[in-house]
């Protein structure tokens, strides 16, 4: 310092003095807030970016979900039907009706299966024995009566009879009033008028359209046994679901017999004694056996026509 010339010792001075005031300018503190400020905004952009890729991580499966759901939703709401069946004992008549108002009989030894609500576009129930239908009308909605062998019925609104039990040989239709459509299990579509039958042959398959005493084939709903032009084995068939008896029917003579009768209050015995007055045939009542349940067997008739 001591050999350097004044001149040097003025320019080290100002240079001095020009850093003290550089530095004095400086907001150490402005500095820290704003350092600290970058530090936070930082923070926050980093814990975005983490949170979206979380949400789009749940948010993925959530969308499924409500695909999954919603479609569930739609179309279940036409698939998951309820339905109910009504069964009638054999040896009783029930009259029931359905969530449309109509009203129908069930014969004895009967299953009706039909849907809690009924559809936009029809109303359909399925049949097994015997039924007495009194349709409301509805022409945006037909009825549809359903049998396990493929034939169906429908209508609009009308009175009809429908006898599809698994153990005959034939379904019958019998019109009472309006107008049924018969569909054939091989397609085949029949219009039957008021006091018509149709009979479906199971085994040929064929159909055959008769004019009928309505009221002796629909009597069974208001407890009456009603026989037009009857064979003994129809007749001993219907007893049979009626009185909620076993018949067993020996034709030993092989002779066939018709039978027009009308009956209402008369037991089975009274009845079989006044098919007994007109040909050759004898019964016998077999006593109920204790089966191994501890229940009684079905009381058993052996018919036998000499």
């Amino acid at each position: 310092m001591e050999n350097m010339s004044p001149e040097s010792l003025l320019r080290k001075a100002q240079a001095l003095g020009d850093d003290i005031k550089e530095m004095e300018s400086i907001d150490i503190l402005g500095a820290y807030y704003q350092a600290q400020a970058k530090i936070k905004t930082n923070r926050r952009k980093n814990m975005y970016n983490q949170l979206m890729r979380y949400a789009a991580f749940l948010t993925i499966p959530l969308f499924l979900s409500s695909l999954v759901l919603g479609y569930l939703y739609f179309s279940g709401t036409e698939t998951d039907e309820k339905y109910a069946e009504v069964v009638t004992a054999t040896g009783s008549v029930i009259r029931y009706e359905l969530p449309d108002h109509s009203v129908v009989w069930l014969n004895a030894g009967s299953t009706l299966r039909y849907p809690t609500t009924f559809k936009k576009d029809n109303r359909l129930v399925e049949l097994k024995g015997e039924a007495y239908f009194e349709v409301q009308a509805d022409k945006d909605r037909p009825f549809y009566v359903n049998t396990p062998n493929g034939l169906s019925v429908y209508v609009y609104g009308t009175k009809f009879n429908v006898a599809a039990y698994e153990d005959d040989n034939y379904i019958e239709t019998v019109l009472e009033k309006g107008k049924v459509n018969v569909i054939t299990p091989n397609q085949e579509t029949i219009v039957l008028a008021p006091g018509e039958q149709l009979l479906y042959d199971k085994q040929s398959q064929k159909s055959k359209r008769n004019k009928v005493d309505v009221y002796g084939k629909i009597a069974w709903k208001d407890g009456k046994l009603i026989f037009r032009n009857a064979s003994l084995e129809e007749i001993l068939k219907r007893l049979e679901r009626h009185f909620n008896v076993e018949i067993q029917f020996n034709n030993r003579s092989g002779k066939e017999y018709k039978y027009r009768a009308t009956f209402r209050t008369e037991t089975l015995s009274q009845i079989l004694d006044y098919l007994a007055r007109s040909a050759d045939l004898k019964w016998k009542i077999e006593e109920p056996q204790q089966q191994a349940d501890d229940t009684l067997s079905k009381t058993k008739i052996r018919v036998d026509l000499y």
